[in-house]
C-alpha cells in the first residue's frame, strides 16, 4: 500500500520491477512468472529486471510475458505449489511463455 500510496502522490506509474537470482542464472522462475502478471495485466508494457549471480553470462536480463500465450497461461494457472511448471499452451518454440524483452523492440538499452 505505502508504495501505491507513494506513486499515486507523486503522478508515478509502475512500469515493472526488479529482483535478485544471487545464485541462480538469469531467468523467470515460477513464481516470478506469477508475480510479473499481475504488472502485466495492470499494465501491458510492464517488464521484468532480473538481477543474477556475476559469475553467470549474461548477469541481468529483461523479461515480460508474451501475449499471447504467456499471460493467460499463467493468469489461468491454479497450481498451488510455488514451484511448478507451466507448458506452453502451443507446445512451440516460436510462441514461448516469456521472452526477452529488448530482443523484440519493446525495452531499448542505451549506454
Amino acid at each position: 500500500q505505502l508504495v501505491v500510496q507513494f506513486t499515486e502522490e507523486r503522478g508515478l506509474i509502475t512500469l515493472g520491477w526488479i529482483h535478485t537470482h544471487p545464485t541462480q542464472p538469469c531467468f523467470m522462475s515460477f513464481v516470478d512468472l506469477h508475480t510479473h502478471s499481475g504488472f502485466q495485466c495492470m499494465l501491458p508494457e510492464s517488464f521484468a529486471v532480473v538481477q543474477c549471480a556475476p559469475q553467470c553470462n549474461p548477469n541481468f536480463g529483461i523479461f515480460r510475458l508474451t501475449d499471447p500465450p504467456g499471460l493467460q497461461t499463467i493468469l489461468e494457472c491454479r497450481a498451488k505449489e510455488a514451484f511448478h511448471p507451466h507448458p506452453d499452451p502451443y507446445r512451440s518454440p516460436v510462441l514461448p511463455i516469456y521472452t526477452d524483452a529488448p530482443d523484440k523492440g519493446h525495452v531499448q538499452m542505451r549506454e
